[in-house]
């Protein structure tokens, strides 16, 4: 199949995001056009990314961030921070992004760590030198500052992702056709492939190739090519999100390059600092709550009763197959995972990604092999995510309500890391490590439970913080016996040099501006 026109079908933060790396890299070459319906509603939840989001704005785009952070209210953000997740007792602890250790640093902190039984937070700052500007709320653009810090590809944002899409349109979308209209029939061939798209006007909509940006409702996708919906409810329950957006009462301490997530009764809550306002939502299990105490629940952790509340229904999943004939599925329309993680416009970047590289593969020429390697590495992204994400609750500590108990206490999660489960459900699995690039299964979860990996940054961080340390205790007994004193005093000493380089790094980072003099200094000024 010969690849001259694409129509983007659904516009949002998904389908902007899609039509305009399309004109970017094929322009030239392929006809491109965007169809959203006339009240069209997107979802709203998913304000923050994490750094692999970067390459979507430096490498597809190409674009510097002065020129749209001011237009979407952006913010920078260097960690993700976790209140209450461990034990329930309002504890801390950071998921810092740049970070370049390695496993002399981890075999370090290790050892020091055994014999000074240090806290969860140790991590940290043994590992991941920016941890220092997410504690301290500092930002620079200094690449020699102390530590290798690139503001470029060692920062995430938040921004306002619907007038992020209103930017991509007025930007980079300013030769693709864009309709105004609900499609209300399709029309096929006697193959299956779609040849139209019927709008409510009466008009048809043609294209060689369809990308489903329709979200949840997969218009496309999952009604019209049957593309089957995998539940990951066993593996995440929470199925509800309230959100909102909050005022500032001081916005120069309250902007932050951090995302807050609290753990509450029945799921948890996110704090999201915008230029001009804050996000805040909760995430939660109907299982375990009814959406109006989760209403009461959240307007009590805000501490304000009268906000507008915005309720969402959340499906966890991803379709069997995200690209079926001339259909491909982006964002929502072919899975999502709660944004405990920030993963939901990463996502949909790694999916328009994959497209970009498979048309360019073989000049816009598209086969069978084509839509299997699409579908294959796509569901590897989604679940990898969803793995990571399960990985928050079944780390935690708490059973002090009956939906943390479920997770830590009742909820079987050796079956569900049954491959014979995933087969059942249609969800491919890996076991290779760096091949894909991605976090690894379950199974690999339990195996990190006794030997860390130092590669893999973010499972490391989240055990480290819910207080699950490695078999350092033994190592440092045996190495201790084996060395003797000689051992006794390289630890001594090492503990030594790192606290007096703690103190000399925190004074300096000390002297940077905050978030928001960053802010105001290099972008909104």
């Amino acid at each position: 199949m010969k690849i001259k026109s694409i129509m983007v079908v659904g516009g949002g933060s998904s389908g902007w995001m899609t039509a305009a790396a399309l004109c970017k890299k094929f322009g030239k070459d392929i006809k491109v056009s965007v169809i959203e319906g006339k009240n069209s509603n997107p979802v709203g939840v998913g304000e923050s990314t994490i750094t692999k989001f970067n390459s979507y704005l430096n490498y597809i785009l190409e674009i510097e961030d002065k020129e749209w952070m001011p237009h979407c209210n952006a913010t920078y953000k260097t960690s993700i921070r976790f209140t209450n997740f461990r034990d329930g007792n309002g504890e801390v602890f950071e998921y810092p992004f740049a970070g370049y250790h390695n496993e002399d640093s981890f075999g370090r902190w290790s050892v020091v760590r055994a014999k000074y039984d240090l806290g969860p937070d140790s991590f940290n700052e043994f590992m991941n030198q920016s941890y220092w500007l997410a504690k301290h709320n500092r930002m620079t653009d200094n690449p020699d500052f102390e530590f290798q810090f690139s503001l470029k590809n060692d920062s995430a944002y938040h921004f306002d992702a619907g007038l992020f899409g209103k930017f991509l349109k007025k930007r980079f979308c300013k030769k693709a056709k864009h309709y105004i209209d609900d499609v209300v029939a399709v029309k096929k061939d006697e193959d299956g492939y779609i040849t139209s798209l019927v709008g409510d006007s009466g008009t048809e909509y043609s294209a060689d190739l369809y990308v489903d940006c329709t979200g949840f409702k997969s218009l496309l996708l999952e009604k019209e090519m049957g593309s089957e919906f995998v539940s990951f409810k066993p593996w995440l329950d929470n199925d509800r999100a309230i959100a909102t957006h909050l005022p500032y009462k001081d916005k120069k301490t309250e902007i932050r390059n951090v995302t807050n997530c609290t753990a509450l009764d029945s799921g948890w809550s996110w704090n999201i600092p915008l230029w001009n306002r804050m996000g805040s939502g909760y995430v939660y299990s109907s299982d375990f709550i009814s959406d109006d105490d989760a209403e009461k629940e959240f307007k009590k952790h805000v501490g304000n009763e009268d906000i507008d509340i915005r309720k969402i229904n959340i499906r966890h999943g991803v379709r069997e197959r995200g690209w079926v004939k001339n259909v491909v599925g982006v964002g929502l329309a072919y899975g999502f995972i709660e944004p405990l993680e920030s993963t939901g416009l990463v996502s949909t970047h790694e999916m328009i990604e994959q497209l970009i590289e498979i048309l360019s593969r073989r000049k816009y020429n598209i086969t069978g092999f084509d839509r299997d390697s699409y579908n294959y590495t796509c569901q590897l992204v989604v679940t990898g995510y969803m793995y990571f994400v399960a990985l928050h609750y079944k780390l935690s500590q708490r059973n002090d309500t009956p939906y943390w108990k479920y997770q830590t206490e009742l909820k079987d999660w050796f079956k569900l890391s049954d491959p014979r489960l995933f087969a059942e459900r249609k969800i491919h699995i890996s076991y290779e490590n760096g091949s894909t690039n991605h976090y690894e299964n379950v199974h690999q979860m339990h195996s990190l439970a006794h030997r860390w990996d130092p590669e893999k940054h973010g499972i490391a961080y989240i055990m480290a913080g819910m207080g699950h340390v490695p078999y350092a205790d033994y190592l440092y007994k045996v190495f201790a016996d084996s060395a003797k004193d000689n051992l006794q005093d390289d630890v001594d000493k090492l503990y030594k040099e790192f606290r007096n380089y703690v103190k000399i790094l925190e004074e300096k980072v000390l002297t940077l501006p905050t978030s928001y003099e960053f802010l105001q200094q290099n972008i909104y000024s």
